[in-house]
């Protein structure tokens, strides 16, 4: 029996009510990503505002909690963004750094988190640093309750955060979190530990669970309710807990280590009596087993927090093209123990670190090899691949470079002899 005329009808009209809210939802979310995934340098290496367009927010208190000794303690944030009048975009991506100091000492401005937020943030982002409770009794379970507290002030500060997002235009699909050594080994846990998972190791020191003691992650420090998820995390030296980590929690990791560091190791810490902590370079090789893109700069020689200070702008700007690379949702796999410049400004131009030189590189993309035009003198030429490795290395002048490698995408570095600089190209093999 053949359905009624009107039924066939109604039918029509659900499938295309269907097949114009499916339309309009992929519309509107490429519409959102095509916003951040821009051809213009904003989230590049190259600052977008320029400081005196940079609005701070200080000692914004998110919220109260009691310390080691049972003190309350205020949490407070400084925010640093691009200003809401000179700043055009709706909305903005967001990111939330927190300071080392072994959980002990530190400050949001202390070391140069502070400057990490004010480069982030004139690359078009909002970027908050915080302070989370300090102080343990510098025992291992002591020090495993003060990361606790931490992770908890850092979920404080982030339903505050999300709480707050119209006032500061931020846009809460875009959320990213970081840190520095201690910081860092907040953030990760933010993003990999739960409540079982903590609760679990500290029941093996013979002690009720942390929970108990502490109260829950994420209801400490306010009575906000808001919910959230992170899209990347920015690790700087830090680690996780090796049980913390499940695949199906993983995201897209830029991270800096030093190969050195003996405070927060590389590689696998087991020292620990009853958890172990994965370095960045652990992390890393998780990461990219299970398909989840990761970038990590190495410092062979490195020892616990490298590239700071005046170098903190080349983990900014590293930073800064990993997120822009999850917006444009095409992140990549690298791995370098070079500190190797970044350039997602332009897709196959010179970087900005020496623009006064004018070098050509072509064919590019090359076949099975290329001519440099614009070296003045021998210059000396480095080509890494993708993963940071060298594949390549002589000293040149104009003329052509023969290069017998895989099809993919490459790294050429330039040092003219009597200048400090190194100049960056992208290479693409045919």
């Amino acid at each position: 029996m053949s359905e009624p005329a009107f039924a066939n009808s109604n039918k029509h009209r659900m499938i295309n009510k269907f097949l114009l809210f499916t339309f309009t939802y992929f519309f509107l979310i490429g519409k959102i990503n095509a916003q951040y995934c821009s051809t213009n340098s904003r989230y590049t290496e190259v600052a977008y505002f320029d400081s005196t367009q940079i609005s701070v927010g200080a000692n914004v208190q998110f919220g109260t909690a009691p310390d080691h000794l049972g003190n309350p303690y205020p949490l407070k944030m400084d925010l640093y963004y691009p200003n809401l009048i000179i700043d055009t975009s709706p909305k903005r991506p967001f990111i939330l750094l927190l300071h080392g100091g072994g959980f002990s000492s530190g400050d949001k401005q202390s070391g140069d988190i502070k400057d990490l937020c004010i480069h982030l943030a004139r690359r078009g982002f909002v970027c908050a640093t915080m302070n989370y409770r300090l102080g343990h009794d510098f025992s291992e379970y002591g020090e495993y309750k003060a990361r606790y507290r931490a992770i908890q002030d850092g979920h404080a500060a982030m339903r505050y955060l999300v709480n707050s997002a119209n006032t500061l235009r931020i846009d809460t699909a875009w959320l990213f979190v970081g840190g520095q050594s201690a910081g860092a080994l907040a953030a990760l846990g933010m993003v990999y530990a739960d409540q079982w998972e903590l609760d679990s190791i500290s029941l093996l020191y013979n002690t009720v669970s942390t929970s108990v003691q502490l109260g829950n992650l994420f209801n400490s420090g306010n009575t906000l309710t808001n919910t959230y998820t992170f899209k990347g995390i920015f690790n700087n030296w830090g680690a996780v807990a090796q049980s913390e980590m499940d695949v199906n929690e993983m995201l897209p990791t830029v991270a800096f280590h030093g190969a050195q560091d003996t405070t927060v190791l590389i590689d696998t810490d087991n020292s620990f009596l009853h958890y172990q902590l994965d370095g960045s370079r652990s992390i890393h090789y998780k990461l990219i087993a299970q398909n989840i893109c990761s970038e990590i700069s190495i410092d062979l020689n490195g020892e616990h927090g490298i590239y700071r200070n005046a170098s903190s702008v080349f983990r900014a700007q590293r930073a800064s093209c990993f997120f822009k690379s999850i917006f444009c949702n095409n992140c990549s796999n690298f791995y370098s123990t070079d500190s190797i410049p970044t350039n997602c400004s332009s897709p196959l131009g010179v970087n900005h670190f020496n623009q006064e030189v004018e070098i050509t590189v072509y064919p590019n993309p090359f076949g099975n090899g290329f001519k440099m035009d614009g070296v003045n003198g021998v210059c000396d030429v480095r080509i890494y691949n993708s993963f940071g490795q060298l594949v390549y290395h002589n000293e040149k002048s104009n003329g052509l470079v023969v290069l017998d490698v895989m099809p993919g995408m490459y790294f050429l570095n330039l040092r003219q002899a009597g200048l400090d600089k190194i100049i960056t190209k992208k290479l693409i093999k045919q």
